[in-house]
């Protein structure tokens, strides 16, 4: 009973109990106020659709994360495929590049982006782009090619961590009744990684119609309306339009929280299980004279995704000032020294990003799994509950989550509880409050990145352990974690990264004189201070790739430490 309670627990205080603050907001807006009221108003709701801009941005949110998420779909698998069963040239080190593209935050990307293509920038210096192709590129095309190359690696992980389990038996079986290798693929391995392509697409979805940071660079540059601009823009109205806000994200949470309800109904019509104890290694597709043409793809790719925003960042680090070319006299490394001077508060919010992100990576990983599993393969009661939870709130933009914490944890009844006030326990303004919101943020796309992960194992095996006497701790501490400590590492490793640039919660909730990494940045941004801001960036994309690179690696020396300290056994085994 323990297992379920807990994460019950934590869901129902990190994420619903804000969340339903938020919709009493949208419903009775008076409610939060010092001489509170229960008189309902739909003025909020109404306005979503009676006003122009509220209506096409919401519009314009739902057409172009549709587009997002199935160009990230097919990119992803493609992309999978290519490192996993081919042949491909340096496929091993795909893994590395993706990661570094998915943690590689959205405002960096998109503000990079509208330098590469600004009339005067560096790149128009040297090319001068053609008027057509600045216009076609600020637009809703160059609003959805960004939002593409941010959200594909959450494709490519979900099925990379499928094909890991995904034997030929299959697809031999389809080769000896006559089919073509790509038919097989076509008609057998592609519907058995269908439940983790439909997962992470729609995961997909809902991180581009809510995606904050783009909504504020490219789109805002190429005069493109999305929703998460329109709910920060009713937060920080005079006077705040709370109301407005709540409204636009009960909207949000229907539209994508109905996807995920169809995702599941898809999932319950047919069975995708592919791991089994008869399961044989996959095999490996020669690309032959495809090879170096499906080389130059991949290589375009990460370049587009990877090499020009992040050599457009670490460049505007090095320089001056941007308006002044790529003279002699405009490189420095002044920025640098500026962000790690003796006595900035940069280090102390770097430590402070840092901790917070291992703490959050480590209770989403270690919460979600165990939900995800009683969501799937238990009939306890409450599972329904967490599905239903983990379903709809992974709709919730972080702007919002945040606007549901300081209405949920700033209330006057909690000082009843023993909760804030002057004898009260502290909680709100924070940073237990922050890592508490990363928390609520992180732990619905877990769940559901591990129900795709958990589709494939197949459940004879499950019930073998059941006979045996297993209980669900040993289910998931013996059978079911090791099986997917792939999927973990990648979840968590996902939670990590995204944490540390996390912007919307982290403006929002973060303590008084205590920022995270993403504030200070974007406060150097909002100041001008783009050469310093994009320092701080860069030195917070190392430790991320550190901790990618370390991440990677210890598994594989510890691995190589214990093959050789068993053959160092084996030859002082003595022979009779």
């Amino acid at each position: 009973m323990l297992v379920i309670m807990v994460p019950g627990l934590l869901l129902l205080l990190f994420i619903v109990y804000p969340l339903a603050a938020i919709i009493l907001q949208s419903v009775f807006p008076h409610i939060y106020d010092p001489l509170p009221t229960l008189v309902p108003s739909l003025d909020g709701l109404k306005t979503v659709f009676t006003t122009s801009q509220t209506y096409f941005a919401f519009l314009n949110s739902l057409w172009l994360g549709a587009i997002t998420a199935l160009q990230a779909s097919i990119l992803g698998t493609v992309l999978a495929f290519l490192a996993r069963r081919t042949d491909l040239p340096l496929r091993r080190a795909m893994d590395g590049f993706v990661w570094i593209v998915f943690f590689i935050p959205s405002f960096l990307i998109g503000e990079a982006w509208s330098l590469i293509f600004i009339r005067g920038g560096i790149p128009d210096q040297f090319l001068h782009f053609p008027d057509a192709l600045i216009t076609s590129f600020l637009s809703p095309t160059g609003v959805v090619f960004v939002l593409t190359l941010k959200t594909f690696p959450l494709v490519y992980l979900s099925v990379t961590a499928a094909l890991r389990w995904l034997g030929s038996e299959f697809e031999d079986a389809a080769r000896l009744l006559g089919a073509p290798r790509w038919r097989a693929w076509f008609s057998v391995n592609i519907p058995l990684l269908f439940p983790a392509i439909l997962a992470a697409g729609l995961i997909a979805f809902a991180e581009a119609i809510s995606d904050f940071g783009t909504a504020t660079t490219i789109a805002q540059n190429s005069n493109v309306i999305l929703i998460p601009y329109q709910i920060y823009t009713a937060i920080n109205t005079s006077p705040v339009n709370f109301e407005l806000a709540a409204a636009l994200s009960l909207f949000l949470f229907l539209a994508i929280g109905l996807a995920l309800l169809l995702q599941a109904g898809i999932l319950r019509t047919r069975a995708f299980q592919a791991i089994s104890g008869k399961s044989r290694p996959a095999q490996i597709l020669s690309l032959h004279n495809w090879k170096w043409p499906a080389t130059m793809f991949c290589a375009l790719i990460f370049i587009l995704a990877l090499v020009l925003p992040l050599g457009m960042c670490l460049m505007l680090s090095l320089l001056h000032a941007f308006g002044q070319g790529l003279a002699a006299s405009n490189w420095t490394l002044d920025n640098y020294a500026a962000v790690l001077a003796h006595g900035s508060d940069n280090l102390d919010a770097l430590q402070r990003t840092l901790w917070l992100a291992l703490g959050n990576a480590s209770i989403t990983s270690l919460v979600g799994l165990p939900v995800a599993f009683i969501i799937q393969r238990t009939r306890l009661p409450g599972r329904q509950f967490l599905s239903f939870v983990t379903l709809v709130t992974i709709a919730v933009p972080g702007i919002i989550l945040a606007c549901g914490y300081i209405f949920a944890w700033n209330a006057p009844y909690l000082e009843y509880v023993g909760i804030g006030g002057p004898t009260g326990i502290e909680f709100y303004g924070t940073v237990w409050l922050l890592l508490a919101a990363y928390v609520g943020g992180s732990l619905p796309y877990a769940t559901r990145l591990g129900s795709g992960a958990l589709e494939q194992i197949g459940q004879v095996m499950l019930d073998a352990a059941r006979i045996q006497g297993a209980g669900l701790m040993q289910l998931l501490s013996h059978i079911v974690g090791p099986l997917l400590r792939s999927s973990l590492v990648s979840i968590w490793l996902l939670v990590f990264t995204s944490t540390m640039f996390e912007l919307a919660a982290s403006e929002l909730l973060y303590p008084p004189g205590q920022p995270t990494m993403p504030v200070l940045i974007v406060g150097l941004f909002g100041t001008f201070r783009f050469g310093q801001g994009m320092a701080l960036a860069m030195l917070n994309v190392g430790l991320v790739t550190l901790a990618l690179i370390l991440t990677r690696l210890v598994p594989w020396a510890l691995g190589l430490l214990l093959q050789w300290n068993m053959r160092r056994k084996s030859v002082n085994v003595p022979q009779n």
